[in-house]
């Protein structure tokens, strides 16, 4: 039962990671500095806010950058891999507090490692226009998961959300 189990999970997995992945590839390339706008973030949330930190690492981490890949932006893949990662797992960690804290702390770390990362890959005029970009992406993304993680909680079994 417990290799059952542990390839559930990592099935399952498999495919948040994969809807993480579609959902970055909904993007808006940003003119002149190799940046974009995208709708991975609010489903970032919604699996860290429903599933915890684990999944919300895993699957927003390895989603995100392999959309990088896909993009053709494959400097940003490690980069993304971490930020993501992390956003993930911070939202996902603090969800049990206050889902509204959670995203907002989650959206910290992206909006801080985004803009670093931008001002060090391209210069500090890059930075403001990475940090608009992620402001407006993170606000999204929280309404999005705010709005749709009570609705699917409420349509999964608790059996299945215990086993997460």
């Amino acid at each position: 039962m417990k290799k059952r189990s542990q390839a559930s999970s990592v099935s399952f997995g498999a495919v948040m990671a994969a809807i993480v992945a579609v959902a970055t590839l909904i993007s808006i390339p940003m003119p002149g500095f190799r940046l974009y706008f995208n709708m991975g973030e609010g489903v970032i949330y919604t699996i860290a806010l429903i599933f915890g930190p684990r999944y919300g690492a895993l699957c927003g981490g390895l989603g995100a950058s392999i959309a990088d890949l896909i993009l053709g932006y494959p400097l940003w893949a490690p980069f993304t891999l971490v930020i993501k990662g992390l956003e993930g797992y911070v939202a996902g960690k603090l969800r049990n507090k206050n889902k509204t804290l959670a995203i907002a702390a989650g959206a910290s770390v992206m909006i801080t490692g985004y803009t670093t990362m931008a001002a060090i890959l391209y210069g500090a005029k890059a930075a403001p226009v990475e940090l608009a970009t992620d402001l407006l992406q993170t606000g999204i993304g929280a309404i999005v998961a705010l709005v749709l993680s009570p609705m699917i909680e409420k349509r999964l079994k608790p059996s299945f959300l215990s086993n997460s």
